[in-house]
């Protein structure tokens, strides 16, 4: 009777250890690791710190993350854009400019880059490792998310440090909403105070003072959790892709679709 005891508590022991509480498994939320879609490239040139140019002519944007931009037109380099990208440069440099290359669920963006997960050839997250030295930060684009949390890790220890990008206040606290800098362009987090709610046939809109507005598609508007009528007042902090609008409304916006996107302060 004894054994049979132990070998039910054996079984139960395996269940829990193969099938998560949560339901996810780990290979698809919690672990950068590449699956069988992905194939060895060779790399022709580094761009910058989340674009490369393969061998075969095919640029590609990096899934999960946004680095400072290079300057161009006159314009001056953003903050460790410069070191972001002679880093990874090195970096491949050292594996022969080879790496493992897994289109995203959506595999092209509106510039005809393919989207993917990029990998050294010894299988580490290539994402994972420039948010780790702070030369990127998260971006939360569907479908592409598989490697969400996994990501997230490497980044809040980069946070932690306050290593490269993070030892920025406009990373760290974010920019304030009623201070947008008119330079200011590509992915930025954001934080201020809600002072208006509005709703649209297809959007909630979140209005923070200075004139920026957070946009959030209706259908993507329950996954928040959010109650829209008790928002107001509210501090929050945004991270998106900013677009100048200079609309009735506001002058500055930013949509975005996941949850992770919004934080409340």
């Amino acid at each position: 009777m004894i054994m049979v005891r132990y070998l039910i508590l054996f079984f139960v022991l395996v269940l829990v250890l193969c099938y998560p509480i949560s339901g996810i498994s780990a290979t698809q939320s919690s672990v950068c690791e590449k699956d069988s879609s992905a194939q060895l490239m060779q790399v022709k040139r580094v761009i910058d710190a989340d674009t490369l140019v393969l061998s075969n002519g095919q640029r590609v944007r990096l899934i999960g993350i946004d680095a400072p931009e290079l300057g161009r037109r006159g314009k001056p380099d953003e903050p460790f854009a410069r070191e972001g990208t002679e880093a990874l440069r090195q970096k491949i440099q050292q594996s022969g400019n080879r790496i493992w290359v897994q289109p995203g669920v959506e595999m092209y963006d509106r510039y005809d880059r393919l989207l993917a997960d990029l990998f050294f050839e010894e299988g580490r997250s290539i994402q994972g490792w420039l948010l780790e030295q702070g030369f990127a930060m998260q971006v939360f684009v569907a479908p592409n998310l598989r490697y969400v949390d996994c990501l997230s890790s490497y980044e809040q220890q980069a946070k932690r440090r306050q290593q490269g990008i993070w030892s920025l206040p406009e990373y760290q606290s974010g920019i304030p909403s009623s201070a947008v800098p008119n330079s200011v362009q590509g992915a930025v987090i954001i934080s201020g105070q809600i002072v208006r709610v509005g709703q649209s046939q297809a959007n909630v809109w979140l209005n923070l003072e200075g004139g920026v507005a957070i946009q959030i598609p209706r259908e993507a508007f329950t996954q928040f959790n959010l109650e829209a009528r008790k928002l107001e007042g509210e501090k929050v902090r945004v991270r998106g892709w900013i677009i100048r609008d200079d609309s009735r409304h506001h002058v500055w916006r930013i949509r975005i679709e996941d949850p992770r996107a919004l934080e409340r302060l």
